[in-house]
């Protein structure tokens, strides 16, 4: 981005918090997009879990278990489409967003995208535009976890979620709106020679510290 002066104030507010030499991104789902797209859903407004722990909480904990009903890598989304959305609950959880099952977005999520042709994490990676498309249609799925889909496959990005966008105004660079917030955070991570992805992060691990 053109020269920014919060950039520089975000910097400083990043080495006086997390530090220079922060957490590794502690990895997504690349090449399994039905646990990717289970985790950024059931991520909305939700407690993790202790993924390098491998504890079975929270959202984690919803993906582990699909993933042990798979049988391993969960890369179909056929499959999620055609789950009733009382059998993914029930091997999930029960949480809610938008004032509907959790479950019952990411089958509709899983509709969508196969609908649009995509069915595997392959697909994904041909056709992102399409994806984005179909992914956004369905009622519960945002530009947020839209993004966060995407880091969970591997791409670089931040999740602008409430957790980012309150330490930016910790930061006193509060962004003008969600694009700024990751466009802020992407300039600073670079400034810090760092992986984008590692400091949304270790911003997440602080902020609910």
């Amino acid at each position: 981005m053109p020269h920014d002066p919060r950039v520089a104030t975000l910097v400083e507010h990043i080495r006086s918090t997390i530090g220079t030499t922060p957490k590794e991104w502690p990895g997504g789902w690349t090449g399994e997009i039905e646990s990717a797209l289970i985790d950024a859903v059931f991520s909305i407004r939700a407690r993790y879990g202790n993924r390098s722990e491998g504890r079975e909480t929270g959202v984690f904990g919803a993906v582990t278990r699909w993933r042990k009903h798979r049988e391993g890598a969960a890369n179909d989304l056929t499959v999620l489409a055609a789950t009733s959305v009382g059998d993914l609950a029930e091997l999930t959880n029960n949480a809610k967003a938008s004032g509907r099952l959790k479950a019952e977005i990411v089958i509709e999520a899983a509709k969508a995208l196969v609908d649009a042709g995509i069915v595997t994490a392959e697909d994904f990676e041909a056709n992102i535009d399409a994806a984005g498309k179909a992914y956004r249609s369905v009622r519960g799925c945002g530009p947020v976890t839209w993004r966060y889909l995407r880091m969970l496959l591997g791409h670089p990005g931040v999740k602008p979620d409430v957790w980012i966008l309150r330490f930016l105004d910790d930061a006193g660079v509060t962004p003008k709106d969600k694009n700024d917030a990751v466009d802020l955070l992407t300039a600073a991570s670079e400034e810090l020679d760092l992986d984008v992805k590692r400091v949304d992060h270790a911003i997440w691990s602080y902020q609910r510290s």
